[in-house]
């Protein structure tokens, strides 16, 4: 059972000097903001709380899965003999990679043809961080049969012909879900006092998911987790749909883990998208996804005369989203991207200036005094 493992990797790994190491890096320990009333109607009763992950260093919540892969394959094993990585990737993973190798390992993503020529402003950034990129054909994700793609199987093959490669392999490997079984749900035990009711994702690798849920579970055992899924053919990058998610390892567990799934449309995700433009909050795609799924959540919950607390996850920001959203935008949903293009642009801005000032705030040891302090903020 996956929960088991996830405990024996915890129990034989020195947390105190993983603490210290991603902390030093800057990543982890990110904010909690209560969303206003703008947003959320249903605020009186029912608190919707986002967890920016876009402060992270790497730019999104995947840093907290790479590094912790990197460092329990690499840094706690001491394994220097390693030249090369590969990482078959939608985007942010193979990011996050590109930052925390790109001094280290000649460094490969293996993405789908689609993302890449969609997603210029994330493929500009890779190439700057001198990482390579090859493309496989898929949709946005990379898949496995050979009818959809072939870049999570490329990247395991190449791995078994060159004894210099390592393959971070997302879709697979239990390190994606213990990074969040070790950081990110404690992080909202902490965050919210132990009082968080319902935790509300969208599944991709499902690593978020299930490390942050069956931490919560642990510790709260009567608190509802909700899974968010993308119509088919969706326009939300880095999330899988029904019939997309078998290319992941965790789907079953996160299946078996959630109270329910919800299926969110690509205008539904893109209406609260701009309902976070809105207020500040410099969002990416998928941060629509989430804070639509947290919505829906408290609505009913308001509906049935209930109170709870509701967790979200803003997985990253606006920043590299740009030619996507001119793309797709107005026919998802009747809004022309450019006549948003300077709210864009402040929001960028914006997103760059709180990572610098959070990974600076963690680099000095300053991180947890200001948890409880950010806990309530409002945007």
């Amino acid at each position: 059972m996956l929960l088991e493992e996830l405990r024996k990797c915890a129990k034989s790994l020195d947390q105190q000097k993983l603490c210290k190491w991603l902390r030093e890096l800057g990543i982890g320990f990110t904010p909690l903001v209560r969303l206003p009333k703008q947003i959320n109607p249903f605020d009186s009763r029912v608190g919707i709380y986002a967890k920016l992950e876009y402060t992270n260093y790497a730019e999104s919540v995947k840093a907290r899965t790479f590094s912790v892969m990197y460092y329990i394959k690499m840094v706690s094993q001491g394994i220097t003999s390693k030249k090369k990585a590969v990482a078959a990737t939608s985007g942010n993973f193979g990011l996050a990679g590109s930052y925390l190798l790109r001094e280290n390992l000649d460094f490969t993503v293996y993405m789908s043809e689609l993302a890449v020529k969609e997603n210029i402003g994330l493929t500009t950034k890779l190439q700057q961080n001198e990482t390579k990129i090859e493309t496989f054909s898929d949709r946005y994700c990379p898949a496995v049969s050979a009818k959809r793609g072939m870049a999570i199987a490329a990247a395991r093959s190449i791995e078994k012909i060159d004894s210099d490669v390592i393959n971070f392999d997302q879709y697979d490997d239990a390190d994606n879900p213990l990074a969040h079984f070790l950081t990110t749900g404690p992080e909202i035990i902490d965050q919210t006092e132990s009082k968080v009711t319902h935790f509300v994702t969208s599944l991709g690798t499902c690593g978020t998911m299930v490390g942050t849920g069956y931490s919560l579970k642990d510790a709260l055992p009567k608190i509802n987790l909700i899974g968010l899924i993308p119509q088919e053919g969706h326009h939300q990058l880095g999330l899988r749909s029904k019939d997309e998610l078998g290319a992941a390892r965790f789907f079953e567990e996160a299946e078996s883990l959630c109270n329910r799934i919800i299926e969110i449309s690509d205008k539904e995700a893109y209406n609260s998208l701009l309902a976070l433009w809105n207020v500040g909050v410099p969002a990416g795609v998928s941060s629509g996804t989430n804070v639509c799924g947290a919505l829906k959540t408290a609505q009913e919950l308001y509906d049935e005369n209930k109170r709870g607390l509701v967790v979200t996850i803003v997985p990253d920001s606006c920043e590299n989203y740009a030619d996507f959203l001119r793309k797709h935008m107005r026919d998802i949903n009747g809004v022309e991207f450019d006549s948003l293009k300077e709210e864009y642009e402040q929001l960028k801005i914006k997103a760059q200036k709180e990572r610098e000032e959070h990974v600076s705030l963690l680099k000095s040891g300053r991180m947890l005094s200001l948890w409880s302090e950010k806990a309530g903020r409002r945007y």
